[in-house]
């Protein structure tokens, strides 16, 4: 086996510089780095790159066209008490952002904008007063001002608070949609209490699911 010692291969003018013969192997050995400063296309069309057991892949750049994130993700909650929750669907006044990672959830109309379509996991938490006993309690996600689930109903038997946290998923066009949360009860002296202290309930959060 020789050496060959270049600085510099370059194929012929208009042609493709191509290493190895079908069969070989073209190896970089140990300690050796290979320093790739334009763009590089591994394999063809209808090929196949294997990475082998016990190999590593460390991305410490930008990656496009596999994997992904869950982005956008967001969380709102409540800083203080909403009162005048009733029969009619009463739209919960997320005014804060606690999370927020692409600055999409409106504080002032309280609504999440995604901006990437795809699938979304919307949960919330939320805490009711009333001082009526038997009390129905509903929440609903809105999609675009209209029902889209029903994501809890209960009923609370004593004239005390009543919590309850729930999740669904929901699908969004990327350009349009606005995700918010709707509560109603059967009576007319309810609360949506806060809880800034902790923020254990209140609150209003989803993420996008990676497809």
């Amino acid at each position: 086996m020789g050496t060959l010692f270049v600085d510099k291969l370059d194929p012929q003018s208009g042609t493709s510089l191509e290493l190895g013969s079908s069969g070989d192997t073209v190896s970089v050995n140990t300690g050796a780095t290979t320093n790739l400063a334009g763009n590089v296309t591994l394999g063809a069309s209808g090929k196949t790159i294997t990475v082998p057991a016990g190999a590593t892949i460390t991305n410490n750049g930008t990656q496009t066209g596999f994997g992904g994130n869950n982005t956008p993700y967001f969380k709102a909650r409540l800083t203080a008490t909403q009162s005048g929750i009733g029969t009619n669907n009463t739209k919960v006044a997320f005014n804060e952002r606690v999370i927020d990672s692409d600055n999409l959830f409106d504080t002032t109309n309280h609504r999440f904008l995604p901006t990437t379509a795809g699938t979304y996991v919307f949960n919330t938490v939320q805490r009711l007063y009333s001082s009526t006993a038997n009390t129905n309690f509903t929440c609903y996600l809105f999609k675009n001002g209209s029902i889209n689930t029903r994501m809890v109903e209960t009923r609370d038997s004593q004239i005390t608070y009543s919590a309850f946290s729930c999740s669904t998923m929901a699908t969004a066009n990327g350009s349009s949609d606005y995700f918010e949360i709707y509560v109603n009860i059967s009576n007319n002296n309810a609360d949506i209490t806060a809880d800034p202290a902790d923020q254990s309930w209140g609150f209003f959060e989803g993420f996008k699911l990676i497809d």
